[in-house]
């Protein structure tokens, strides 16, 4: 499932999804042997979305690997390829011929092939999960180095005259709102051609114009309405408009909510009232799945974190599924969204490199592209845990957030930083994350009383003391079923102890926001005996989290549920 609603009931689509021939490429031969060309004999098959890392004997392997899959037209058609996401660099090839690159790993990609003739096509993806020094992630990451193509392969068979893409905008005064619905219409065609356009809301037809594209061109087709009495979207208020955009030979759906988002008094604001945040970061990941992730397990997810009285979910650390966004926005649910620059070892000298810095900006283009009409998403988070006290680090994060400015003016620019007393980041951003974890890292819970205090007087020194301040990360390590009658590290006692601990000195600032406890789920750490890193990941897993990797809980969530619970969402 790409979503949990139809996009199209007019165009035809096909999933991609299944067996596709396998072959591990440690030396990097295959492109200067043309594999591409003539595809060796894989004697293993990889089931597509998973991540390869899930099956025997490839747990370890970091790397290149291929993919083959035959598609067949039984009659001459223009199609659109869609990956969904494939872990790190990717190059598609169709019938030996290279139909482009691309770096990434949680948003799609797609190539148009005009005119495909009827029989067989081979269709061969080179990934390639390798991490280095100006990948994004960088080598040193603490989650796991999953590989593959992590989500569904979309075929869809266009007309000659087919919508590109629907784009949803609204301004909102009160409870009226002007909205403009932006349709791209271009042509696969041969000749001049004229359609009908037609725009429908809940099944009523709020809008229709004839439409003339010329051979091969492009037209944007721009339509402001203004309604009334809409119903606005809030949190545990889902409302939500579907809306379609139809021509003679093809059609287009998406859905959005009408909310406002605003900052005031060290508060979030939508339509105009507080709402304090209790959440918690989520790793779109599963020991059994990977990345790969099902959207089964989506619904279970949702209703553990919804009976944990969150009402709020960071997207750690990376762009997660549309499915799970639209779950969310049915659920009247926050997200935090954000892109996979994990930075606690991430090099100062990086962020200056060029590339590093393009493929950041492409990730935050993706990913807003990905997410623009997710009623549930407040936040764009451009980078977590780099080292902000630096100059290279504030050129590089003022690219950034200029760019999300461009894209999208109506939701907060935020980050989370592990440097709040030396940061000089602050006045970039509309809403400020702080990662600390005081009882587990660095000395006692206690602490950040302290560093709090600290860091609002910097705040205000700085010009950034008005600004909502959240809790983005804090929390320490339970292994699940280690319980005793004294509280000690890594014992579920002593997990539940500091983070409830914490919870209360937060609660008392006036100045914090909400907070988001790390994490969700015990997940997969990136432990080699032969490593110097996360060393302290007992059983390979990062097990902070509140629930265990198959999602049975600790006492910490007894104790988080008992909190949230008890908080009331408005302040």
């Amino acid at each position: 499932m790409l979503r949990t609603f139809r996009e199209h009931h007019i165009r035809t689509t096909e999933l991609l999804d299944g067996p596709w021939d396998f072959l591990k490429d440690p030396s990097n031969v295959g492109v200067e042997e043309k594999w591409f060309e003539r595809f060796p004999h894989a004697s293993h098959s990889m089931y597509v979305p998973s991540c390869w890392n899930n099956e025997l004997n490839l747990f370890d392997y970091e790397g290149v690997a291929w993919y083959r899959k035959t598609i067949r037209m039984e009659e001459a058609q223009h199609v659109r390829l869609i990956f969904h996401a494939v872990l790190g660099h990717s190059d598609v090839y169709l019938d030996g011929q290279h139909l482009g690159y691309h770096y990434g790993g949680y948003t799609p990609f797609e190539f148009v092939i005009p005119t495909l003739s009827a029989g067989d096509h081979e269709l061969v993806v080179r990934t390639d999960s390798t991490l280095d020094r100006l990948t994004i992630p960088t080598k040193h990451v603490d989650w796991f180095h999953y590989g593959g193509i992590i989500r569904p392969v979309e075929l869809q068979r266009l007309p000659d005259l087919y919508i590109e893409q629907l784009k949803i905008d609204y301004e909102l005064n009160g409870c009226d709102a002007v909205v403009a619905i932006q349709v791209r219409i271009s042509s696969l065609a041969k000749t001049e051609l004229t359609t009908a356009l037609t725009l429908v809301e809940g099944g009523r037809e709020i809008h229709s114009e004839q439409v003339q594209v010329d051979a091969g061109q492009t037209v944007n087709c721009l339509v402001k309405l203004r309604w009334t009495d809409v119903r606005l979207w809030n949190v545990g208020q889902p409302e939500l408009y579907t809306i379609q955009a139809r021509t003679d030979f093809d059609d287009k759906m998406d859905r959005i909510g009408f909310r406002k988002i605003e900052t005031r008094d060290h508060r979030i604001l939508i339509n105009g009232s507080p709402v304090y945040l209790k959440g918690v970061n989520r790793h779109e990941e599963h020991p059994d799945w990977g990345f790969a992730f099902p959207a089964k397990l989506m619904h279970k997810d949702l209703d553990i974190i919804r009976e944990l009285g969150c009402n709020a979910v960071r997207g750690s650390h990376y762009p997660q599924s549309p499915y799970w966004l639209d779950l969310l926005d049915e659920h009247g649910m926050i997200f935090w969204s954000e892109i996979p620059m994990w930075g606690a070892f991430l090099p100062n000298e990086t962020v200056s490199e060029p590339l590093f810095q393009e493929r950041a900006l492409t990730m935050i283009k993706e990913m807003v592209g990905l997410h623009y009409h997710h009623p549930s998403v407040l936040f764009w988070s451009v980078h977590n845990e780099i080292d902000s006290r630096t100059q290279e680090a504030y050129e590089m994060t003022k690219r950034l957030t200029t760019l999300v400015k461009e894209l999208d003016t109506s939701r907060l620019i935020t980050y989370a930083t592990m440097h709040p007393l030396e940061d000089i980041l602050l006045p970039l951003f509309d809403v400020i994350g702080i990662n600390k974890y005081y009882g587990w890292y660095e000395g006692e819970v206690n602490g950040f009383k302290d560093m709090l205090q600290q860091f609002h007087e910097r705040a205000e020194q700085m010009g950034a003391g008005d600004k909502p301040v959240l809790m983005t990360e804090f929390g320490g390590a339970g292994i699940f079923g280690d319980v005793g009658w004294e509280s000690r590290l890594f014992s579920e006692d002593y997990q539940a102890e500091i983070i409830s601990e914490a919870l209360a000195i937060f609660r008392h600032d006036p100045k914090i926001g909400g907070t988001f406890v790390w994490q969700f789920a015990d997940t997969r750490g990136d432990l080699k005996s032969n490593g110097g890193f996360f060393r302290d990941r007992a059983r390979s897993f990062n097990n902070k989290g509140l629930v265990n990797e198959y999602r049975k809980p600790k006492q910490s969530f007894r104790e988080v549920r008992r909190i949230y619970r008890s908080w009331n969402d408005e302040t």
